[in-house]
């Protein structure tokens, strides 16, 4: 878990002014290939707190598109702000993480995301929940927005944000809910510097599920992980069905190493994908011997697309997606479960490749 060579050489720049300050903030963005989203991302941000204690750090892994101009543009544009460009060979988020918050000035560290947008206020409100006793980690509501205006976009946009989708993952459902609540986890997240020091940074290990490990971390040290819901944070989703395939065979991998490295984190919810997909397996192979087990298999199936369509319905409701949406929405359901849960099974077994 000891932060890597590349955190060390990280360049620190010596600011007395701002390193004195214990409410000065450093937001580190992580960014690789983010030519359509790191602009608005930064525009956001630059008002979120103020001059002289405020800076943000993008950690680029070399991108090969426009994002590195877009990032350049913006800084000429905005000199009363401080950006800076680090760059990650590795180009793996987790060390993207450690060598911004080694390079970071402030005290505070605001994690963000190239693919997201918080709302005005965030960091600001997030310092202000920091001072209450026994809070190692902030963050809020996670609003995930389609990131092209086509169907299939709108359709990942809607599915990864409902229950049926992705469980009961507190900081997806905006919706409801106290003010403030202790929970798992938070996506975008702030946290003293001393307190990322202290659990010894991100596990660079882990490809995915950093943010997890981290939070489940601080809870084990005593402190609270809060979800603060007087503001939020968009986060745009994938485009396609392919890149959707392609994002939760990676989560599930990688949660299932987090799995095996933090045991007692195994939560319900993140059996029920590998349990679909291993109950799919064992009556098609079973059905071979004993045909009636077919009948199960099949309705299994019909429950489940029954199930999805129901919900599916709710999420073209809400969106406006129509009968297209509508037609489209349990496919959609079925890549993200049989993707995750395929690959959570997997990972119990096999270290995903990188």
């Amino acid at each position: 878990m000891a932060i890597s060579r590349s955190t060390e050489r990280a360049n620190e720049r010596p600011d007395a002014a701002m390193s004195a300050d214990p409410e000065s903030v450093s937001v580190v963005i992580p960014c690789y290939n983010e030519e359509r989203f790191i602009g608005e991302a930064l525009t956001q941000l630059a008002g979120q707190y103020d001059q002289g204690r405020f800076e943000i750090i993008v950690v680029d892994g070399l991108s090969q598109d426009q994002t590195r101009t877009v990032i350049n543009e913006f800084k000429t544009s905005s000199p009363q702000l401080s950006l800076t460009l680090i760059d990650n060979p590795a180009r793996e988020i987790s060390t993207a993480l450690n060598l911004g918050v080694a390079a970071a000035r402030g005290n505070i560290i605001a994690r963000m995301d190239a693919h997201a947008a918080p709302s005005a206020g965030y960091v600001r409100r997030c310092v202000e929940v920091l001072r209450q006793e026994q809070v190692g980690v902030v963050g809020m509501p996670c609003r995930v927005r389609p990131s092209a205006g086509t169907l299939t976009a709108r359709a990942i946009a809607g599915a990864v944000s409902d229950p049926f989708g992705i469980g009961d993952a507190t900081y997806r459902l905006s919706e409801g809910g106290a003010p403030q609540e202790a929970v798992d986890t938070v996506a975008f997240a702030c946290f003293r510097k001393s307190l990322w020091t202290e659990l010894g940074g991100f596990n660079e290990s882990l490809l995915a599920n950093e943010d997890y490990d981290f939070n489940y971390r601080v809870r084990q040290s005593g402190q609270q992980v809060i979800l603060d819901r007087s503001g939020h944070c968009d986060y745009f989703a994938r485009r396609t069905l392919k890149d959707l395939i392609a994002q939760y065979l990676r989560y599930g991998g990688w949660k299932a190493q987090m799995v095996k490295l933090h045991p007692r984190s195994l939560r319900l919810r993140y059996l029920v994908a590998p349990a679909f997909v291993c109950s799919l397996v064992l009556l098609a192979v079973v059905g071979l011997w004993w045909h009636v087990v077919w009948g199960l298999l099949a309705f299994e199936l019909l429950v489940y697309f029954l199930l999805a369509t129901i919900f599916g319905a709710r999420v073209a409701r809400k969106a406006g997606g129509g009968f297209g949406m509508l037609l489209l929405m349990p496919l959609v359901f079925l890549l993200i479960h049989l993707s995750w849960g395929s690959s959570f099974l997997k990972g119990l077994v096999i270290r995903p490749a990188k």
